[in-house]
């Protein structure tokens, strides 16, 4: 299959999506199909200012989420930077050349991740605000064609998503985790497992999987990945 017509697909299917949570499993499947590894979307605007909702899915690996929080690389992240000064999609790569030391730093700790490069697309919404869209992947091949279809799927997505977000608008308390919660989800940060963790607590497998779920859940997150970084952001766990 064409990735355009993978694109396509997505853009079609769209209109069977009837959650958040669907959606986003249909946008990493897409980006999946394009050799990307993951993803992050939200509000990348004044870095430097706190918000809990500004994270809307993310897929990164959890060791550099971790390690993005820890270092509050938000502050420095040249992708991030960029993003801030155009309305056009780039490459990864095409920010090194002007990137300082610090910056570079940012790029070259998320190869450890297998990160190595990416796509990165600045997306405004009908009220001129932002939401940026960056995918990683350890190899980078696409052309402009394809780059352009996914561009184009990006957009329909982010509308898509905005839609949902209007009609269900983000709970802006998130609910506190008990200790329990915060002690599983703080191993899930360091890439344990459920049996892992379930060893290093001494409790069940199924037992540290409803305790990582019941936080994911009371973190208005989706994934695990994306519940290590609001529970980081809110100050819940620190490493």
């Amino acid at each position: 299959m064409l990735l355009t017509d993978a694109a396509f697909e997505f853009i079609e299917d769209l209109d069977r999506q009837t959650d958040t949570s669907s959606l986003l499993n249909s946008f990493q499947l897409l980006i999946s199909k394009y050799g990307f590894s993951g993803y992050c979307i939200g509000d990348p605007s004044n870095p430097h200012v706190y918000r809990k909702d500004r994270v809307w899915g993310v897929t990164w690996p959890e060791g550099w989420l971790k390690r993005f929080a820890d270092q509050r690389y938000q502050l420095v992240d040249p992708l991030i930077r960029h993003m801030g000064t155009t309305s056009e999609p780039f490459r990864w790569s095409d920010v090194r050349a002007g990137a300082g030391p610090v910056a570079l730093q940012v790029l070259d700790e998320a190869t450890e991740f297998g990160m190595n490069d990416g796509f990165a697309l600045p997306i405004y919404g009908t009220d001129g605000a932002m939401i940026g869209v960056t995918v990683a992947a350890e190899h980078y091949e696409l052309d402009k064609r394809d780059e352009a279809a996914l561009h184009m799927a990006a957009i329909y997505f982010h509308a898509k998503f905005s839609r949902f977000r209007m009609r269900n608008p983000p709970i802006p308390k998130v609910s506190k985790l008990t200790p329990r919660e915060r002690e599983c989800l703080s191993w899930v940060a360091s890439g344990k497992t459920d049996w892992e963790i379930s060893q290093i607590l001494n409790i069940s497998e199924q037992t540290a999987h409803e305790y990582v779920q019941n936080a994911i859940t009371k973190l208005n997150a989706t994934t695990r990945a994306q519940a290590v970084a609001v529970a980081m952001l809110t100050r819940q766990i620190l490493q």
